[in-house]
């Protein structure tokens, strides 16, 4: 899979997550299956193209209630005519528990 096809593949996850959440409520199923396998392609993502991937802390998550991570590009891409370098947060606690040690300390920037 090209780094491009991944990272539509969570932004459309994401988006279809957010709609749902919006629809469903929080706590739907539907909605929180969205979410992690929005994060499960993001892990995916760091695993498979660490050259081009990092982490860092989000600082636009005031609102939210833990830690985020933005993921970023370290080159721009297109995606449905948008330039991208965000693809997206993911919770701490998820890059925690499914990154190891070594692969979050080379992930995270700055």
């Amino acid at each position: 899979m090209t780094i491009e096809k991944q990272v539509r593949q969570i932004i459309a996850f994401n988006h279809t997550w957010k709609r749902q959440r919006e629809l469903l409520g929080d706590n739907s199923p539907i909605a929180n299956l969205l979410k992690f396998r929005k994060s499960s392609l993001q892990v995916e993502l760091l695993r498979n193209f660490p050259e081009q991937v990092y982490l860092v802390v989000a600082d636009d998550n005031s609102e939210e209630t833990e830690l985020l991570y933005s993921v970023r590009l370290k080159k721009e891409i297109n995606v449905n005519n948008v330039i991208r370098r965000d693809v997206e947060h993911l919770p701490a606690r998820i890059a925690e528990e499914y990154l190891t040690e070594d692969e979050l300390t080379r992930c995270i920037k700055g």
